[in-house]
């Protein structure tokens, strides 16, 4: 596999932090700053400082949008500071589409578009929307998640597979099914720049509606991995599995309205007796 090239995957010397309001408890850790944290300090003329040389470089964490990015912006071109701030947002710009990640709302995508890193190897940024699903009930502590993790590694699979594995006019018509999914935590993960990874072990199609994967996740942050994933799944074309879906459904159907007529004869005569007595 290649080195990681992706600018979140090496922290820079020198360089700030920006991070979501989301993420205040981990931004009082130094030289970390929240989206409100950072405006206030520009307005108030205590950012920049006049220490050092050269523009100071702020890299992006988690949970921040391209509006919080147009948001500081501002704030510094307002007080004449545009020039001495450089914000390095790329990775923002490249989020995955709704074809590859399979997600309606641009907020529930956490990767960026998966690039090669080496035969069979894939690599995508971490994106993490202060207003991702995920996000929206289980915010604790300084750490992100795990949920995050494994949602962004099932994304990752998915986009990998739409963008390298399958026919081009195939993209966006196939329905994707686990067959299994392991998830090893090895560490926190923090709302700093992180890399999803992705090594396709097999593929095959052993039908022209099908393809089955086998891949090898992991989520890494500052050269550690945090968490590792192993899956297999497949990739029906659509009409295919709406068929399977739907018998699949009916047989659900006459199962539960069964046990529920069961569960009723069953209580019936209690019911009886206790109305008797």
């Amino acid at each position: 596999m290649t080195q990681e090239t992706s600018q979140a995957g090496e922290a820079r010397t020198g360089a700030l932090f920006l991070v979501g309001d989301v993420f205040a408890e981990f931004a009082h850790h130094e030289g970390v700053f929240t989206v409100s944290q950072l405006a206030k300090r520009i307005r108030s003329g205590a950012f920049p400082d006049d220490a050092g040389s050269g523009p100071v470089r702020i890299a992006l964490g988690q949970g921040v949008s391209l509006f919080d990015v147009a948001f500081i912006r501002d704030t510094l071109d307002r007080r004449g500071l545009g020039d001495r701030v450089a914000i390095d947002d790329q990775a923002l710009h490249t989020r995955a589409g709704r074809e590859i990640a399979h997600k309606h709302r641009p907020e529930n995508v956490l990767i960026s578009d998966p690039r090669p890193a080496g035969t069979d190897w894939y690599e995508a940024d971490l994106l993490v929307d202060a207003g991702n699903e995920v996000m929206s009930d289980h915010v604790t502590g300084q750490h992100m998640q795990g949920m995050l993790a494994t949602e962004a590694a099932r994304q990752m699979f998915i986009a990998v597979a739409e963008q390298f594995y399958l026919p081009t006019e195939a993209v966006g018509s196939r329905y994707f099914v686990i067959d299994s999914f392991s998830t090893r935590y090895r560490n926190f993960l923090f709302p700093l720049p992180a890399v999803v990874r992705c090594h396709v072990l097999s593929h095959r199609s052993p039908h022209h509606t099908r393809t089955a994967f086998h891949c090898a996740l992991s989520v890494t942050q500052g050269g550690s991995e945090t968490a590792g994933m192993d899956v297999r799944f497949t990739a029906f074309d659509t009409q295919v599995s709406h068929a399977k879906e739907t018998r699949a459904a009916q047989r659900s159907l006459q199962d539960g309205v069964a046990l529920a007529t069961a569960e009723a004869a069953a209580t019936a005569p209690a019911r009886s007796e206790v109305g008797a007595s």
